[in-house]
């Protein structure tokens, strides 16, 4: 198995052991969340009138985050962190601090050959994996924080010092584009093998966007008034196989670099 093509071990057990009996709720409210969020993007790049993709891209970039707080901020276990230098939160439920990212803009690019962006990686999604990930067994010796270096980022991002040292990190990993919507949707938990943001999957696994409906039919019966109240979100579901490029605007987003979104 190289570096970064790991497939992951399957983990049929995985989403239970973290999240318990509502391991279904929150994966309907992942996809619900992120396919609205995406959905506003299409819709900023639609009254934009522009043929650049610079819309959808700054507006996903912020509305992935916003629409996770949103799908969570009434369940048990909830809570949110903004890292110093960044202008977005981070849920965490249950202990598990949930980083969405797009890692393509198709349909057709596997989950393995995923990457935190385009670019080198920001400090803080360094810090992220370091802290809350799994330790990395390729590059290690790269990927340390020395002992300096960790001090100043105590200093720096006391929200992340404070949360509980059992928190752990969930990548949310999706793709989609301005013209097709959301097409993929993953969640797992990776290894950072590089500033480059290669990852190698411990576990991952597809949650499929048909859930969305679920998540919508589950809030109706249950006589809800969630973020996901009214129709069920268009998910545009088309076929799609050809790369668009996404022009997003350079800002401080946590997963910083990752300026397909």
């Amino acid at each position: 198995m190289g570096e970064g093509t790991g497939t992951g071990s399957p983990r049929p057990g995985w989403a239970v052991e973290r999240f318990g009996h509502r391991a279904e709720s929150v994966r309907r409210r992942l996809v619900a969340a992120l396919a609205e969020a995406v959905g506003n993007a299409q819709d900023a790049q639609r009254w934009s009138r522009s043929d650049k993709r610079f819309p959808f891209g700054h507006t996903l970039m912020t509305r992935r985050y916003e629409a996770l707080v949103e799908a969570f901020r009434d369940e048990p276990g909830f809570r949110m962190v903004r890292p110093y230098g960044s202008p977005h939160h981070l849920v965490i439920l249950d202990g598990n601090l949930l980083l969405p990212f797009r890692y393509a803009e198709d349909d057709t690019t596997p989950i393995t050959e995923a990457r935190v962006g385009d670019g080198r990686i920001s400090a803080l999604v360094r810090e992220l994996f370091t802290r809350f990930g799994p330790a990395a067994s390729y590059l290690q010796e790269e990927l340390d924080l020395s002992i300096e270096e960790r001090d100043d980022l105590d200093r720096l991002r006391p929200a992340l010092v404070r949360l509980p040292g059992d928190t752990r990190l969930v990548p949310v990993a999706y793709a989609g584009n301005a013209h097709a919507g959301l097409l993929r949707l993953y969640w797992g938990e990776a290894e950072l093998l590089d500033d480059f943001g290669r990852l190698r999957w411990l576990h991952h696994e597809q949650i499929p966007l048909a859930l969305a409906a679920g998540a919508y039919l589950a809030e109706v019966g249950a006589g809800g008034g969630r973020f996901d109240d009214g129709a069920p979100p268009e998910l545009g579901l088309r076929p799609h196989t050809s790369r668009v490029p996404d022009e997003a605007a350079e800002g401080t987003a946590v997963a910083a670099g990752d300026e397909r979104a």
